[in-house]
């Protein structure tokens, strides 16, 4: 009787294990996977941030990335980030099904999720308002990165509150092989493995896999801060050249711009003595016409002749000689 039990025991365990080993897909808690940064120095980030994507090894196997917060493990992170890469010549659909995140009273996003694509466009969200509702992304070149930030330093409203994510991540293929179902009408590079279709996640842009699914159409494109660096370094730069280049020229003529002054104050003093002189010779030329014009115009007088001159004192009072 043991013996037997013993022998149904290990044939459950077997059947167990082979139903484990039929799940298409493979979970990653970002927490215990080390995906969640903890608080370090800044400018370590960079060499203590594994950037290795992870690597989707055939298009039979999806992977799901989850994790939970509550009003005392969060405080210790402050953003999750993790990359994904499909197998050559595959591409990617990345699905939000869970997304729990804060949001304050004028509707901005206090915590966020930013999904890249291999474009390097960036989209940028913080919630989903209805259960049904999915945000599903897609990528041709078979590369994303999704990054989670967190406002650790602003607590939770309440203890029992929690934050949360999931991302369903499944590999799409050429619709070519037998096992495959397409995820979009028309399009030949849409198909995933039929094993996902009724699993109860939804993996298409649609949701022709699963029932009942809403989709989000409305999804924020955020710009890309390396290309407005990029660009602002750039145009610094070119800044910086054309002064230095006026610089240099006025450096190198230096002299020839004291010269050209020189000349010039010298050429303005000339003019000025020429002015002077000039000014002053017309002032003697307006003086000397002046006289000549004085001694040609004289006054006339009639001749003595035609004066009436009074009479002599000495007939008017003649003198007696004396001794008369």
């Amino acid at each position: 009787m043991i013996f037997w039990y013993i022998q149904i025991l290990l044939l459950f365990q077997i059947l167990c294990g082979i139903n484990t080993s039929n799940i298409p897909y493979r979970i990653y808690d970002m927490i215990p996977q080390g995906i969640c940064k903890m608080h370090r120095i800044p400018l370590l980030d960079n060499l203590l941030t594994p950037s290795d994507p992870v690597q989707l090894p055939s298009p039979e196997t999806g992977a799901i990335f989850r994790q939970s917060w509550n009003s005392s493990t969060f405080k210790k992170f402050y953003d999750c980030k993790f990359y994904l890469q499909a197998p050559a010549h595959m591409g990617l659909y990345l699905s939000v099904s869970k997304l729990q995140l804060r949001k304050n009273s004028r509707g901005h996003c206090i915590d966020n999720v930013v999904v890249k694509k291999s474009n390097d466009k960036k989209y940028q969200f913080c919630e989903i308002e209805d259960v049904n509702e999915v945000k599903v992304f897609s990528d041709d070149r078979g590369w994303m990165r999704v990054t989670v930030n967190l406002d650790s330093k602003l607590a939770l409203p309440t203890l029992e509150d929690t934050l949360e994510v999931q991302f369903i991540v499944t590999v799409k293929r050429k619709c070519k092989d037998f096992g495959y179902l397409p995820c979009e009408k028309d399009e030949d590079d849409s198909c995933i493995s039929k094993s996902f279709f009724g699993d109860g996640f939804f993996n298409c842009p649609e949701c022709v896999d699963e029932e009942g699914c809403v989709i989000d159409s409305e999804q924020v494109l955020i710009l890309n801060p390396s290309n407005v660096f990029l660009s602002a370094l750039i145009s610094l730069f070119l800044t910086m050249l054309f002064f230095g280049g006026c610089l240099w020229c006025v450096y190198r003529h230096r002299r020839c711009i004291t010269a050209c002054n020189s000349n010039h104050i010298a050429a303005s003093n000339q003019n000025n003595r020429e002015n002077r002189t000039s000014v002053h010779t017309s002032d003697q030329i307006q003086v000397e016409l002046h006289t000549t014009a004085a001694t040609f115009v004289q006054p006339s007088a009639p001749p003595d002749d035609d004066k009436d001159l009074p009479p002599a004192y000495d007939s008017l009072f003649p003198v007696t000689p004396v001794g008369r």
